[in-house]
């Protein structure tokens, strides 16, 4: 399958917070919990890219999941071609701002976009990417 051949169906994310069995100790806080929010990109096509987050602050989980599947819904019938998904992405928060927590959200689905193009051309991402 060529990856430009796929169209963006929907994500699945999932919030999770791991407990670490030793806390990390920083100069301004201590850390004992881990935040991850874990990204499914599905295709029209059936292929489904991966990808996750480390928001750092178990709180901000409650923005990010939300702003991914407004994202998501925006994005949905698109061709899944990461530039454009990004530039379409990134301009949607025109007045929210280009910067910390709409942008990682943003990028949370980039990842996976590249993830599925990846896997649809049957090489690593590293490849596809040139390297």
């Amino acid at each position: 399958m060529k990856p430009e051949t796929l169209t963006f169906h929907s994500i699945d994310v999932r919030a999770v917070v791991l407990k670490l069995r030793r806390p990390v100790v920083a100069r301004i806080a201590t850390i004992a919990e881990w935040p991850l929010i874990l990204i499914d990109l599905k295709t029209e096509e059936g292929i489904v890219g991966r990808s996750y987050l480390e928001p750092y602050i178990v709180k901000s989980m409650h923005y990010l999941v939300p702003a991914l599947r407004d994202l998501a819904a925006m994005l949905e019938g698109r061709t899944l071609a990461p530039a454009e998904l990004y530039e379409t992405a990134r301009k949607s928060l025109h007045f929210v701002g280009y910067e910390g927590l709409a942008m990682i959200a943003v990028s949370g689905i980039d990842m996976a976009a590249w993830d599925a193009l990846a896997k649809a051309a049957g090489m690593p991402l590293c490849t596809l990417l040139g390297g």
